[in-house]
């Protein structure tokens, strides 16, 4: 289980800009490594966004966060130049995750090929023993993809008629399924130069309203 202290999330994505003017001063970023499909890359590139999606990923979590609240986010990067990646870095992103203890890992990406889906469940399987929830899409480019179409998974689903900061939680198709704002914070200065939108920041939205809201 997650030990007490700091909300922790890991963020694997393109990488977090800590100084950000909506991310800096409302948590502590921390730099994790830029994994490939042989493991570490980079040791220490979390900080490191070229693309920018990390960055807004991180702004819409922090909006739900008070001045009293001691949030940690761990960046840790599998995208660089282009927000596409071999999944294989996403395993092993996800496995060093887990070994972070984080209450909540946010993967606003998914792969519609089933190659990967008995790592997944293994994964899955040991995200649960450390109390640790994955927040991540429930479909790409209108198809079901994993690891959102795994249970076990806080699926989440992009809808223009919620209302930001107020995801709701549905049954649909059999399973319970979050339906998120696909918008970004309004008090984000230079958010809207950041590339993240859609699903993207509807899975971010999720585990801002989950690390507010710890399970019982």
């Amino acid at each position: 289980m997650n030990p007490p202290g700091p909300r922790r999330v890991v963020i694997i994505d393109s990488g977090v800009d800590p100084m950000h003017p909506a991310i800096r001063g409302r948590c502590r970023v921390i730099a994790g490594p830029h994994f490939d499909a042989l493991g570490v890359g980079d040791p220490v590139a979390g900080d490191k966004d070229a693309l920018g999606h990390g960055t807004a990923v991180a702004a819409t979590i922090v909006q739900f966060a008070t001045a009293d609240d001691d949030i940690e986010l761990t960046s840790l990067r599998v995208f660089a130049e282009a927000p596409t990646c071999e999944f294989a870095a996403v395993l092993h992103a996800l496995h060093h995750a887990l070994q972070l203890a984080p209450a909540l890992i946010n993967l606003s990406l998914g792969t519609t090929s089933l190659r990967h889906r008995q790592a997944l469940l293994g994964w899955l399987a040991l995200a649960k023993e450390h109390g640790t929830r994955l927040v991540a899409p429930a479909s790409y480019g209108g198809l079901a993809c994993d690891p959102g179409n795994l249970a076990g998974v806080e699926a989440v689903v992009a809808d223009g008629n919620v209302l930001p900061m107020l995801p709701e939680l549905r049954p649909h198709g059999g399973r319970l399924l979050w339906f998120a704002s696909p918008l970004g914070p309004r008090d984000a200065g230079g958010l809207r130069r950041l590339t993240a939108r859609g699903d993207s920041l509807a899975t971010a939205a999720v585990t801002g309203w989950l690390l507010r809201r710890p399970r019982a």
